[in-house]
């Protein structure tokens, strides 16, 4: 029997007593009958190029290779051949061990001198000096060698069967603990969440396949349990990803709605939601397909991607609650300056108003938002009773309705129908607007007043002016220069809104707070922290329960937290800051009408001194158009204001002068 014959039939004997599985004996078959092959041909004769390109075609790794060839005289490797090695996955440690030891030709430039003197150069040679042999050394070479080969290839083969054990014995565990993620589900039935996470957690520990069946269930568990304990940071996470994995899954629905509520309550709107256009919903019940192509349009609109929003809003059905708030906001999208759809947004402020009117279960607050919307697209084209018709369509006790008056009473000065604008200065001065933020009010008024060359009322809106809001800005412009923490802001802040108290404690005084506490920022920046306090809380009295993964989240959502009041306090002071350059700017503003007032007085007195006789005569001012009704009546105003006269005031004041 020759020596490759012994040397194959003993890889034979002992790959027959591996004991692998079926799959992965007939790979390492293949690996360890090539092993065999070359170093039974290595034992029987010199190991070739060929050899050396055939085991690389078989993977087998640099590492092995190398041990293989040690020892072995010159292979006679060209470029093309390390080219060749290369494609096939041999390492820079491995050609490096090549070209080292001589197995790799170099082409060398040999000089011999011409037989008419000079050097010419012979073309490179490629045939390597021959190395000096002594039979015994190889011979004890070679034995040591194939002994060193044969322990390489049990090594690993050792290393693959431990492997595919262990992928076993795994695989095993996770489908015994199957049984965790049935037994999470059945927790969710019965309201018991936080066992339920702790169940999903420990079967998602085992790192089970992502596209397994297992992982997406524990994943859907895991975000469904969190959601309902309000713990919407943990929660985002593994709603996303059942989201993302498609409608095809049965989760989807159930995920996407939790996805709603997280972008509602807490901004969560990650860019990679952006993918949701490549899913088909049409097979979908037809409330689903609204609310989702509604998503997905405020989405777009929210990252500015206006032409996607308005497709996507615009597939909303007509008889859809989400159908008057997609059209405001496709209108909203329209008037953007990179849109310019002037037109096709006043319809779809008109058609959202009819449709939140119409259709059940829709948003009030829309058919609001279109009718201040259409009276500012009327007053910017100076269509001013088409804006003061809008204007009053807001309800009395709407919160918009301050708005609504005080642009209304600017619509009234600008088509000089001063007797309809000092009635709502009346209105915006009754106790029903008090809390209201409103300086250029006086401004306005005593603006108004001028006109009619009423010095005196003049007068008594800038003193008035001066009083409310001027003699406070020193205490602004202190609290300003004296806070520099950004938390500090929203602290004292917060803490007013929260008890109805004063901010004089904290040297701010409750004109100013007023003011940060009508801006819509201010509440949705409140609400976003107190759903992170609510989380927090939750989170702190489950750990047990949610291990390892709770505590990483508990520290995202204390750094979210600690960061959204740093974010909310900056807002704040810029707001304060802004309230505080515009108070400068309508002091400046007073002092201008002050120096009108006097100079006119002052016209007025030296007309009266050259002509004793001289009255000012009467100015026309503009009307605005106002049917009365049959049930109507007109009612002088007897010191109290009631609800249903508010913004309904008017004055019957008659210009004093007129331009000479």
């Amino acid at each position: 029997m020759s020596r490759a014959e012994q040397s194959r039939r003993r890889a034979e004997g002992w790959r027959t007593r591996s004991g692998l599985g079926a799959g992965r004996r007939a790979a390492l078959q293949a690996v360890v009958a090539l092993l065999a092959l070359v170093v039974a041909a290595s034992a029987a004769f010199a190991l070739t190029k060929e050899d050396l390109i055939k085991l690389k075609e078989q993977h087998v790794p640099d590492s092995v290779v190398l041990n293989i060839i040690k020892g072995e005289g010159p292979l006679g490797l060209n470029e093309e051949d390390v080219k060749q090695l290369k494609s096939l996955g041999a390492g820079d440690e491995l050609v490096k061990f090549l070209r080292d030891n001589g197995h790799v030709v170099q082409k060398v430039a040999i000089k011999v001198a011409p037989q008419g003197g000079g050097g010419d150069v012979v073309p490179p040679s490629e045939t390597p000096a021959p190395a000096e042999t002594n039979p015994d050394a190889m011979a004890e070479e070679e034995a040591r060698r194939k002994a060193e080969d044969e322990a390489r290839i049990r090594l690993a083969a050792e290393e693959l069967r431990k492997k595919d054990e262990a992928a076993k014995a795994r695989q095993a565990e996770i489908d015994r603990a199957m049984t965790q993620v049935s037994d999470g589900e059945r927790m969710l039935e019965r309201k018991r969440n936080m066992e339920a996470a702790r169940l999903f957690l420990g079967f998602l520990a085992l790192e089970p396949a992502e596209d397994s069946d297992g992982y997406y269930r524990a994943k859907c568990g895991l975000g469904k349990a969190l959601f309902r304990e309000k713990i919407y940071s943990g929660a985002a996470g593994p709603v996303l990803e059942v989201v993302m994995k498609g409608p095809e899954k049965p989760c989807f629905q159930e995920s996407f709605e939790m996805l709603r509520t997280l972008t509602a309550e807490t901004g969560f709107a990650p860019p990679a939601l952006e993918d949701l256009t490549q899913f088909y919903v049409e097979n979908l019940a037809k409330a689903f397909q609204d609310d989702f192509n509604y998503y997905l349009g405020r989405f777009f609109y929210d990252y500015k991607k206006l032409e996607l929003a308005i497709k996507y809003l615009e597939k909303v059905s007509p008889d859809s609650p989400q159908k008057a708030a997609a059209l405001y906001l496709t209108g909203v999208a329209q008037i953007d300056p990179d849109v310019k759809k002037f037109k096709s947004a006043v319809e779809n402020f008109q058609n959202a108003i009819l449709t939140g009117e119409r259709v059940e279960g829709s948003d009030p607050e829309i058919v609001e938002l279109g009718y201040m919307a259409l009276a500012r697209i009327a007053y910017e084209a100076t269509n001013y009773d088409g804006a003061l018709f809008y204007y009053g369509k807001v309800p009395k006790l709407s919160p918009r309705r301050t708005t609504a008056l005080f642009e209304s009473a600017w619509t009234f000065f600008l088509k000089n129908d001063y007797n309809r604008a000092v009635g709502v200065f009346h209105s915006l001065h009754s106790p029903y607007y008090r809390q209201w933020y409103t300086p250029d009010l006086y401004i306005l008024e005593a603006t108004v007043y001028l006109n009619l060359c009423k010095f005196s009322d003049s007068k008594e809106a800038l003193t008035a002016f001066k009083k409310v809001y001027l003699d406070q800005q020193p205490l602004l412009e202190r609290y300003l220069a004296e806070t520099g923490n950004p938390s500090d802001y929203y602290t004292t802040v917060s803490r007013i809104y929260q008890t109805q108290g004063t901010g004089e404690d904290k040297g701010l005084p409750m004109l100013f707070v007023q003011a940060i506490l009508n801006d819509l920022t201010f509440r949705n920046n409140f609400q976003y922290i107190r759903n992170l306090e609510v989380e927090e809380k939750a989170l702190q009295a489950n750990l047990g329960p949610l291990g390892e993964y709770g505590s990483t989240v508990l520290e995202q959502v204390q750094k979210a937290r600690e960061n959204q009041v740093i974010a909310a306090g900056i807002e704040i002071r810029e707001s304060l800051t802004r309230l505080n350059e515009e108070l400068r700017d309508w002091s400046i503003k007073a002092d201008e009408i002050e120096f009108d007032i006097d100079g006119a007085r002052a016209e007025e007195a030296k007309n009266k001194l050259t002509n004793p006789d001289w009255t000012p005569p009467a100015a026309a001012a503009g009307t605005t158009l106002f049917v009365v009704a049959d049930d109507w009546q007109f009612w002088p105003f007897e010191g109290e204001y009631w609800v249903d006269e508010i913004a309904n005031y008017r004055s019957f004041l008659r210009s004093e002068c007129v331009e000479q």
